[in-house]
């Protein structure tokens, strides 16, 4: 049978619930437990001193013993050898006072009331959200009288793309921000119109970029091979590294734009720094994955738009990402011909759980899977110099 801890164990489980219940009209209470070991007919004979002892400990824990708390509900029966007994048959609660006493969660109780009255007083959209996340409403007690601010702020003085989020002008430290991004999110997703929401973005790991806020921009390493546009625009300066946000606003006379993916690239100076002088081109460091910060770079679908990447799974698949944001994009020494010609500079490459890529072509696909199935690499550094300058010079 069923023992007070565990009457208590399962009467937490509800807690979500009568949170919610508080919010709206109706009574929750009373409530029965639903798993209470009720005894079996067989055993009130064979184990009758070990169910007395139990019985007798849930009925000091009970209402009728302690005046709150859970209510004991018997039945009778009478044995030829034992005599007239009673045993538990269901147990409630029959008020949401009895619960609360019995956890010992009036103040909580209370809190969650005072704290959720605020934030529909102040917010009356955020009711449905208390009704969501009442748990979240109850951990951040202490806090929403800020929290609140803030939402205030963001729908309704906000401007965008002004103020890091150390700059905002509210009577907020704005340490709290930086600190409460999780839960302003879940708060904003509900209260601000769709227009005041930046949909592009992952709003849990980019906050600032969702909610129109300065942010510390990633940087793009751009080369310029036209030495003239060096001179014209940049002092004579060819290698660049460029915010994000400056970079998607670059107004250059470019015809082409090379995007190059390996790290080593900068490391070893073989690829990257070595292309030779094209006429109104350049080079671009992606960084592998990170070629998905360009997808915003409107600018670039006008260009004739290059990759060289690892002959291998990945980079076929950053290519397949690329192609994605634009269908125009050409790899270049990416293909069947040149893995075969330089085998004594294979080596292993590790498995990718993609089969199909959407944006590759039939040919690319079936290099794909044949370099996947084998877990096979040519590394784009591999590639002797004179080999690409051959390529990349006859543009």
């Amino acid at each position: 049978m069923i023992s007070p801890a565990e009457i208590r164990q399962q009467a937490l489980k509800w807690w979500p619930e009568v949170l919610r219940a508080a919010l709206g009209e109706e009574a929750w209470f009373p409530q029965a437990l639903q798993r209470i070991g009720k005894v079996k007919p067989g055993e009130r004979l064979r184990e009758f001193a070990r169910i007395r002892d139990e019985q007798d400990q849930l009925i000091a824990n009970s209402k009728d013993q302690t005046g709150q708390g859970y209510t004991l509900h018997w039945v009778a029966r009478s044995y030829q050898n034992v005599g007239y007994n009673r045993f538990v048959d269901a147990i409630t609660f029959d008020s949401l006072a009895d619960y609360l006493a019995f956890l010992r969660l009036g103040a909580a109780y209370a809190r969650f009331v005072e704290d959720a009255a605020l934030i529909i007083g102040t917010h009356p959209g955020l009711r449905a959200w208390c009704q969501e996340y009442p748990l979240l409403v109850e951990a951040h007690h202490g806090k929403w009288p800020d929290l609140l601010q803030l939402v205030t702020y963001f729908r309704d003085h906000h401007e965008w793309d002004r103020h890091y989020i150390r700059e905002l002008p509210v009577g907020v430290p704005t340490k709290f921000v930086e600190e409460n991004k999780k839960i302003l999110h879940l708060l904003l997703e509900a209260v601000l119109p769709p227009a005041l929401i930046r949909s592009a973005y992952t709003p849990n790991k980019q906050f600032e970029q969702r909610y129109g806020l300065k942010y510390q921009q990633p940087l793009l390493r751009l080369r310029l091979l036209d030495q003239s546009l060096a001179d014209q625009h940049f002092s004579g300066l060819q290698d660049l590294s460029i915010p994000l946000d400056a970079f998607q606003q670059l107004d250059l006379p470019l015809r082409r734009l090379i995007v190059l993916e390996n790290k080593t690239n900068f490391n070893n100076l073989m690829n990257f720094l070595t292309l030779p002088q094209l006429v109104a081109t350049a080079g671009l460091f992606g960084s592998g994955f990170r070629v998905g910060l360009l997808q915003e770079v409107s600018w670039l679908h006008h260009l004739d738009l290059y990759y060289w990447g690892d002959i291998d799974a990945h980079g076929l698949q950053i290519l397949s990402q690329l192609r994605g944001y634009f269908p125009h994009v050409r790899p270049f020494l990416m293909d069947r011909v040149t893995f075969d010609a330089f085998p004594q500079y294979h080596t292993s490459a590790p498995l990718s759980t993609a089969t199909t890529l959407p944006h590759l072509t039939d040919e690319e696909q079936t290099l794909f899977s044949f370099l996947n199935s084998k877990q096979l690499r040519l590394e784009q550094e591999r590639i002797p110099l004179e080999v690409v300058r051959r390529v990349v010079g006859g543009w």
